[in-house]
């Protein structure tokens, strides 16, 4: 398996420089056609008030997408002839205000999707959920890059939350292209036995060995939290190792329309410091 096509979404117009960077040093290392997607959000309609009063309609952050569209056409553009490969412009304008459905939809003809960590701080960004909202819709790995990372891929040691379940696993598998390229990669399982239950063998020690035979520098281990949050624990020893990325399984749901995350996930992604790759 290698990322023969990569999408990167373009919304998140002041993180534009790094996010480019990254993809474009992921496509040299794939091979691959980089789709570069910039959507315009419809405008907000808010009802009325009173019975005769007309609805009030929002398009602010739609002007500021459509006034920002040539800067962000050429950045896309110049960044990709420097790096020398294939490369695509993909414009579309959402039905919605917010723009998670075209990435998602778009996102699910590429091998992986690139989107940077939302600025909850800014009203000329994407939505906030954007990431929950991708990762649980598109089916395809989703790599975010922190607002506060360098602007390089880090592979010399990579970090995978492993616990045996089907999203930790199509995590692994989804990863495998980086994972083949790393120095060496920790599989860790946190707080594998049970307080009742005396240590076992190594947890993960299979999925170890299948890695190897992909040629995956692997080493299996399990850690306790000591009672903090899993993914702030898995993010300490990302930190402690030293690693540039950290690999894990995404768990939420679909409610009355709605993404919601699991407990897990959305403390990894509130506390980003290094890219992170989830898979659903």
């Amino acid at each position: 398996m290698n990322y023969k096509t990569i999408l990167v979404s373009l919304n998140e117009i002041d993180r534009l420089d790094p996010l480019l960077e990254v993809v474009a040093e992921l496509a040299s290392m794939e091979d691959a056609h980089v789709i570069g997607l910039y959507v315009i959000p419809a405008p907000a309609v808010f009802p009325a008030v009173g019975p005769y009063a007309l609805p009030e309609i929002f398009d602010s952050w739609t002007k500021h997408f459509e006034d920002q569209r040539p800067l962000v056409k050429a950045k896309f553009e110049a960044a990709m002839a420097r790096n020398g490969g294939a490369w695509q412009w993909i414009e579309t304008r959402a039905s919605v205000p917010g723009i998670s459905d075209d990435v998602s939809e778009v996102g699910r003809i590429a091998d992986l999707v690139v989107l940077s960590e939302t600025d909850c701080s800014s009203i000329k960004g994407t939505e906030l959920d954007l990431i929950e909202n991708v990762v649980l819709s598109v089916g395809r790995p989703v790599l975010i890059l922190p607002r506060r990372s360098p602007n390089v891929l880090d592979l010399n040691q990579v970090v995978c939350g492993y616990n045996g379940s089907r999203e930790a696993s199509r995590a692994l598998h989804d990863a495998l292209p980086l994972l083949k390229r790393a120095g060496g990669v920790n599989l860790i399982w946190v707080e594998p036995f049970p307080d009742d239950e005396p240590p076992g063998p190594v947890p993960g020690a299979d999925m170890a060995e299948s890695l190897d035979r992909h040629g995956v520098k692997v080493t299996a281990e399990a850690m306790s939290t000591n009672g903090i949050n899993p993914a702030q624990a898995l993010l300490t020893r990302a930190g402690d190792l030293g690693a540039g990325i950290i690999v894990m399984g995404a768990y939420g749901h679909s409610r009355l329309r709605e993404f919601v995350m699991g407990g897990a996930t959305r403390e990894a992604l509130s506390n980003l410091s290094i890219p992170l790759l989830l898979s659903h």
